[in-house]
């Protein structure tokens, strides 16, 4: 099992949830769609020769993101992170992938 966090612009949030679900991620036993986010502030300089999809070459960018999170099993990795990455409009979409030990799934 794997936690995928990725950071996006608000208004992507929809479209990448439907694409992280559509690709087998969220899955938590008996429940699908099982996924968190929530605001923050970002900042990063835009460097010659980007296509950002905020910000001008050669300035400091600062903008609302959201950090989505979720599960994701081992089989389904490669195919959420492609999902996202095909859904995602930045140029350079930040994907974290966590591998999680079983102490994540110790029963109570």
């Amino acid at each position: 099992m794997y936690k995928i966090q990725v950071y996006l612009p608000p208004e992507a949030l929809r479209k990448i949830r439907k694409a992280i679900e559509k690709a087998g991620g969220g899955k938590i036993g008996n429940y699908e769609g099982c996924m968190s986010w929530w605001k923050v502030r970002s900042s990063w300089i835009t460097m010659d020769g980007a296509h950002p999809y905020n910000g001008k070459a050669g300035e400091r960018t600062e903008a609302e993101e959201y950090i989505l999170q979720c599960r994701v099993d081992e089989a389904q990795v490669d195919e959420v992170i492609s999902a996202i990455k095909k859904a995602h409009p930045y140029e350079e979409p930040v994907v974290d992938v966590v591998k999680l030990d079983e102490k994540s799934f110790l029963s109570r």
